[in-house]
């Protein structure tokens, strides 16, 4: 084998990963291997179309260490793990990291760290310190680093890495000095200036913190690079004068170290055009090459042909069977992996294929454990373990990208759900566990109301695709199941409509029951019928039946605004107005509309109605009685209640002789004059009725004064 085809053999490990959170690797920095090139994503991969992010970041961020593992590492321990709800946060800063969503991602990282407090480990820190670097804020992930290093553990080269890149960013050159000589304490300076000349620093170094330094940096990485390091770098190519394939192959291997797999694979395909058709040896080592860039630019099957290819003009080449194995991991298809390898004559002995193979036991065991959890209830957690398991090998699984897609669907994560599917369905719209998938996340994203007419349209959508799926394979149980029950649902909105229009709201109430029966597993959807069956209480003035359905529908989803509403009026109807007020005043404090102040303040008016006496019953007379009839009333009821006719009582019976006394008076001012009648027949009570008057006697002021002269 030639020298310069060690580049392409070594560089390509079983697992291809880029730049992601070590949350589940958790090896410690000793043992940790160099982290290979980040890989860029294909067309494909992004729905947008747009650039990577690796394209998109500042050069130093792009190429920076992954996050830190939040456990696993050396030093002291902390006072105990953090909470449940921590970790949970922390997993989905990961999944948002993985996902290049950075801003986000330090957005959860620092709810993990408020919800962790004191028992945060430096990996949080550490974890968001990348995320703010990658976005270009290198005082806060300078400030994050610095507390990462003062939490137990956190004494690490990346996190050393960290702090000196931000600093040598920030134009810092006394700090980032000082930084380095700390990491040489602890023994870890040549790994930090090693990852800071990986990273591209030293041009920032120039420009930020003056040559002197930058020279005093490289020069020490200089000899820490010099050192073994975990994984061995490719040696210089030998090219042989005047062999213009040699030449194409040297040139390839010099773009693919650095890391320009697309270039790589143009001259690995540009020296196997130019080689003789009997050059067996040299065909199967350019064979590799271009299996090995195809591997690294995530093209699993044209690297599983060019392997194949290889193979068979010489199927003793462990190396290359070991890399086709790789590519059918990444297709999830261990079983697959596991007999390429075990056709090779002496699969125990090479270190490549017993390296492969210990590889895809372990990757099996992560999916297993992954798969475990999100069975168990721990979506959050699974989401974390598959993403890592796509990141780092299952990168072209569908079965893995459909098991995010279902851990993102208990996240309540919808759109996720819907962006996951169409990747999938994209690449094989034959895909009948996408086509299901999609199809839930349809129906439980309903927030539409059932009164609305399109209520049922995502749930003809869905049966669309199912009944797609079910083209594809009849007999599939799940998408049989799924789209009975879907057009069973849009049947009976139909009926209820019917029901509703012909004012038989008893009946319409009964079909919501059995249409909460076939939902009970969609909180979103059955929130939404308990509120439609609160209606058709109002509608019966079955007030009681309302706050229950009312209790039922917020349960499920606390955001709906309607049941409060509905539940106001019932409470009102029921004579529980300061109750109604309540409910009122707790919807406004989140949901603070024009629409609700206006219920609230209807409320309290409806209160204060409640209480007021009832003047026309204080003179016994009609609501409809004339003044001449109301006058005579006042007199009778005056000299009934006049305290001298009852002097002769005790103490408590003349007191409430002068109450009565006065309300008649009140009754008889009031009733005796149009404005106030008029205000007291609204609703108002006789503290309104005076606040109304001032009201429209100071407007009749301002415009009476304005005169033109």
């Amino acid at each position: 084998m030639e020298v310069d085809e060690v580049a392409p053999e070594e560089a390509v490990p079983m697992e291809v990963t880029s730049l992601q959170p070590e949350e589940a690797n958790c090896r410690s920095d000793a043992a940790e291997p160099e982290a290979p090139a980040v890989l860029p994503e294909t067309e494909a991969q992004r729905p947008d179309g747009g650039a990577t992010a690796a394209q998109a970041q500042p050069l130093d961020a792009a190429s920076a260490p992954a996050p830190e593992c939040t456990g696993g590492s050396s030093g002291e321990m902390s006072d105990g793990p953090p909470p449940e709800a921590a970790e949970q946060k922390k997993e989905l800063g990961n999944a948002a990291f993985k996902a290049k969503k950075h801003q986000e991602a330090i957005q959860l990282y620092g709810e993990a760290i408020e919800e962790a407090g004191h028992l945060a480990p430096f990996g949080y820190f550490s974890n968001r310190a990348v995320c703010r670097a990658t976005l270009g804020d290198f005082e806060g992930a300078c400030e994050d680093a610095r507390q990462a290093l003062q939490k137990p553990g956190g004494v690490t080269k990346k996190v050393f890495f960290q702090k000196v890149r931000a600093e040598i960013r920030l134009g810092r050159k006394a700090d980032a000095m000082a930084t380095l000589e700390l990491a040489g304490e602890h023994g870890l300076r040549a790994d930090v200036e090693r990852l800071l000349k990986d990273s591209g620093a030293y041009a920032a170094a120039d420009k930020a913190v003056g040559k002197p330094v930058a020279k005093a940096v490289a020069k020490t990485a200089a000899k820490a690079v010099a050192t073994p390091a975990a994984a061995p770098a490719a040696p210089e190519p030998i090219v042989e004068d005047g062999d213009p394939v040699a030449t194409a192959k040297a040139a390839g291997t010099a773009r693919y170290k650095e890391g320009a797999y697309r270039d790589a694979l143009t001259e690995y395909q540009r020296a196997l055009s130019l080689l003789d058709a009997d050059d067996t040896e040299r065909r199967v080592q350019l064979l590799g090459n271009v299996a090995a860039a195809y591997l690294m630019l995530r093209k699993v099957s044209e690297c599983c042909s060019t392997c194949e290819e290889a193979l068979s003009l010489d199927p003793t080449n462990s190396k290359i069977r070991a890399r086709l194995a790789t590519a059918q991991v990444a297709r999830g298809e261990f079983d697959t992996a596991r007999a390429t390898i075990l056709v090779a004559e002496d699969c125990e002995g090479d270190a490549s294929l017993a390296n492969a193979r210990r590889q895809i036991d372990e990757h099996e065991r992560a999916l297993a454990a992954a798969d475990a959890m999100l069975a168990n209830g721990e979506p959050a957690r699974a989401l974390g373990k598959f993403a890592e398991l796509e990141t780092k090998a299952l990168f072209d699984s569908p079965a893995v990208a459909l098991r995010m897609g279902r851990c993102y669907l208990e996240l309540k994560n919808y759109p996720r759900v819907l962006g996951s599917t169409q990747q999938v369905l994209r690449a094989n719209p034959r895909n009948i566990d996408a086509l299901v998938l999609r199809t839930e996340a349809l129906y439980r994203n309903n927030s539409m109301m059932v009164e609305e007419r399109n209520w049922v349209d995502p749930m003809e959508q869905g049966q669309k695709l199912l009944k797609e799926a079910l083209s594809f394979d009849p007999d599939h149980r799940g998408a049989q199941a799924l789209r009975k029950r879907l057009r069973s649902l849009c049947n009976k909105k139909a009926e209820m409509t019917e029901f509703i229009n012909n004012r038989e709201f008893e009946q319409a109430r009964l079909l919501i029951d059995t249409m909460a029966t076939e939902t009970s597993d969609n909180p979103a959807v059955l929130a939404r019928l308990y509120c439609h069956r609160a209606l058709m209480g109002i509608r019966l003035k079955d007030w009681r039946s309302v706050i229950k359905d009312v209790g039922q529908a917020t349960y499920r989803d606390h955001e709906l605004v309607q049941p409060y509403l509905y539940r106001s009026q019932a409470l009102q109807a029921l004579d529980r107005h300061e109750d109604a007020i309540k409910d009122l005043e707790g919807l406004f404090a989140w949901h603070r509309t024009e629409s609700v102040h206006e219920k609230l303040q209807d409320a309290k008016f409806l209160l204060r109605k409640s209480k007021r006496p009832n003047y026309y019953e204080l003179l016994k007379v009609m609501t409809v009685a004339s003044q001449q009839e109301i006058k005579k009333a006042y007199r009778e009821r005056a000299g009934e209640w006049h305290p001298d006719k009852k002097s002769h009582l005790d103490e408590a019976c003349r007191k409430n002789a002068e109450e009565m006394f006065k309300r008649i008076g009140e009754a008889y001012e009031v009733l005796t004059s149009e404005a106030k009648k008029e205000l007291y027949d609204k609703g108002h009570d006789l503290e309104g009725i005076e606040e109304q008057l001032e009201m429209k006697k100071r407007r009749q002021g301002g415009c009476g004064g304005m005169h033109f002269h």
